[in-house]
């Protein structure tokens, strides 16, 4: 059994880091996301038992496990990606301004953080690096299609938090 973190495998499919990295050996894929979630993805090679243990072994971390099928970016960044990747086209073609996009889901979705908050939070290299991938897997589905803003961004070494700059200025 292997285990990889979403630091490791964040856009890639289960499937895809088995194949690449390790072969005849059963893996399965637990994204580790946020505060308390572990995403627990069994591929076509993954024993009944060993979903079972990583499942209860995400429980023993204080980890609320998910389950889900393998696909790349699981749930969460599957989900979190195109959407972020929209509001940036949503500010590209002049539909909004980053804060009031930030401002709108904050406070009309609830959302902690606004789509170019959690981006520069994130890191836009890192959202480049996804995005690549399953543009280059996908090219036909639009809901991977670059960004010219993200790409600019990422060549001028602006990745966020991290760098100091990114959608926002940071001190």
């Amino acid at each position: 059994m292997a285990f990889f973190t979403h630091h490791f495998c964040r856009g890639l499919s289960s499937s895809a880091v088995r194949s690449a990295v390790i072969k005849h050996v059963t893996i399965i894929g637990g994204g580790q996301m946020g505060a308390g979630i572990a995403q627990v993805i069994g591929t076509s090679a993954t024993s009944q038992e060993t979903f079972d243990a990583l499942f209860n072994f995400s429980k023993e971390l204080g980890k609320t496990p998910v389950s889900c099928k393998d696909t790349p970016g699981f749930i969460v960044n599957r989900l979190l990606v195109p959407y972020i990747m929209e509001a940036i086209r949503l500010h590209e073609r002049g539909h909004g301004s980053k804060e009031d996009i930030d401002i709108a889901m904050k406070l009309g979705a609830g959302y902690p953080m606004g789509p170019f908050e959690l981006s520069d939070y994130v890191g836009l290299d890192t959202m480049k690096f996804i995005m690549d991938g399953w543009s280059a897997k996908d090219p036909d589905n639009l809901l991977f299609t670059p960004s010219e803003l993200l790409n600019k961004l990422v060549a001028e070494g602006k990745y966020g938090k991290k760098t100091g700059e990114g959608f926002y200025k940071y001190k």
